[in-house]
């Protein structure tokens, strides 16, 4: 039986579709470090030392060992790679957003 429409099109055109659906809905990683992805998505893409001076240090309760949600906010003995637990994170953030003061400019 001949059909209407071009199975092959059809495969490829649905393909896309998939990926697509998949990449927009796949779920959040449970961990991630402070690179260029994350900086975009959760803190403005602030840089790394904006982001340890207004955040990690102005807010000590998101420090891990105050029961927080990132690991190693700066380099100690302990560690030295920084890791953000990205749901408590992203709660944390949507709570503080407006106490956060994003346009804060680094020391001189």
């Amino acid at each position: 039986m001949e059909t209407l429409i071009n199975q092959d099109a059809f495969k490829e055109l649905f393909k896309q579709e998939v990926h697509d659906f998949l990449q927009k809905n796949k779920p959040l990683p449970r961990t991630a470090r402070l690179d260029k992805e994350t900086r975009d998505n959760l803190f403005h893409g602030k840089g790394n030392e904006w982001i340890r001076t207004f955040i990690f240090d102005q807010y000590p309760e998101v420090d891990e060992l105050n029961g927080g949600w990132v690991l190693n906010p700066r380099k100690t003995a302990n560690g030295k790679t920084t890791s953000i637990l990205v749901k408590p994170a992203i709660e944390w953030l949507n709570k503080h957003e407006y106490e956060i003061d994003w346009n804060a400019k680094m020391p001189s």
